[in-house]
């Protein structure tokens, strides 16, 4: 197989089409040409080609998996299911994730982390929008029940429940619209269950809020 011609891609200067025979044969980064020494006139095996195809998959899809990170954390299956939406192959998702892993650019358990803070930072949510959250991000259950160990336990989300229902109930109080304590007890058990609070500890909550409330 005869390199015919090597041409640098017009949309992006750092990738390049490579000619076999006189026809197109695939595109691949400036790097791997370039690590690879091949030129024009070369003579190529099938099973060169085919190792050069795959260094090129895998640059492009590394570059694509950084570009995302780029912007913010992302957990393993967020960059599994990005690469593969690209239509990257499965083994070369794989290597990539593999070389994240080895380079500390994605780790589930300090992803997990991040986004529990952040979240919690945001707003007060429950032991249940916490696991809700980091499952709709594909992080496994293992790593979110380490997390959630970490970020304390009932008591803890007691004690964010009581301050986030508090400031509620004085919202109410000021309102002009004014509503009845039974009002205020639903609407204000309806927002701890929204937010992700258990039964337990909304009950406890509750309970002690509208106690100081009408003291």
């Amino acid at each position: 197989m005869l390199v015919t011609k090597i041409e640098w891609q017009k949309r992006d200067p750092h990738r390049v089409n490579l000619f076999i025979d006189g026809e197109f044969a695939f595109g691949l980064q400036d790097e791997v040409l370039l690590r690879s020494g091949i030129r024009k006139g070369d003579q190529l095996s099938e099973e060169e080609l085919e190792t050069m195809q795959a260094s090129g998959e895998f640059a492009l899809a590394k570059r694509q998996a950084l570009r995302i990170l780029a912007r913010r954390l992302r957990s393993e299956a967020e960059i599994r299911t990005h690469l593969l939406e690209k239509e990257f192959h499965p083994r070369t998702v794989d290597r990539v994730i593999l070389k994240l892993r080895e380079l500390r650019l994605v780790d589930d358990l300090r992803f997990a982390r991040a986004c529990v803070h952040d979240m919690r930072l945001r707003r007060a949510l429950g032991r249940i929008a916490l696991e809700r959250q980091l499952r709709l991000k594909g992080v496994p259950r293992s790593t979110i029940m380490e997390v959630l160990g970490e970020v304390g336990g009932r008591e803890d989300d007691a004690a964010i429940a009581l301050q986030a229902v508090t400031k509620l109930l004085k919202r109410y109080s000021t309102s002009r619209k004014k509503l009845l304590p039974e009002q205020q007890r639903a609407r204000a058990i309806q927002f701890l269950a929204r937010r992700g609070f258990d039964g337990e500890t909304i009950s406890r909550v509750i309970t002690r809020a509208t106690r100081e409330d009408r003291s």
